[in-house]
């Protein structure tokens, strides 16, 4: 089981290497915070599904007093900015999706 969490995740011209904490996109290297990390990595293990800000906070920010559920929306538009506005959706008035590169954002 901890081998398949650890597994490379590919999507395209993205990769998330889970075990390492990199992410690639296109063959260059993409410099995230862990926070970032987390988010990115807890959306695109479930490709589709929608996470609400609260559920993602609670997933990922279970040891960090400093920061609050509603900054996730801030992270979510750091992640876009580094990795492409389509690779993470937002589904109004729920809250957000993984769109793997390539495919139907629908």
């Amino acid at each position: 089981m901890a081998a398949s969490a650890d597994a490379l995740l590919l999507f395209g011209s993205l990769q998330i290497d889970p075990h390492r904490r990199l992410v690639w996109k296109s063959g260059q290297a993409v410099e995230l915070t862990p926070m970032e990390f987390d988010i990115l990595l807890l959306l695109a293990r479930r490709p589709g599904q929608v996470f609400s800000a609260r559920q993602i906070y609670e997933a990922v920010a279970t040891d960090s007093f400093d920061a609050s559920w509603t900054g996730i929306s801030s992270m979510i538009y750091k992640l876009r900015r580094k990795l492409g506005a389509g690779i993470i959706e937002t589904v109004r008035g729920h809250g957000y999706k993984f769109v793997a590169p390539g495919t139907s954002p629908k």
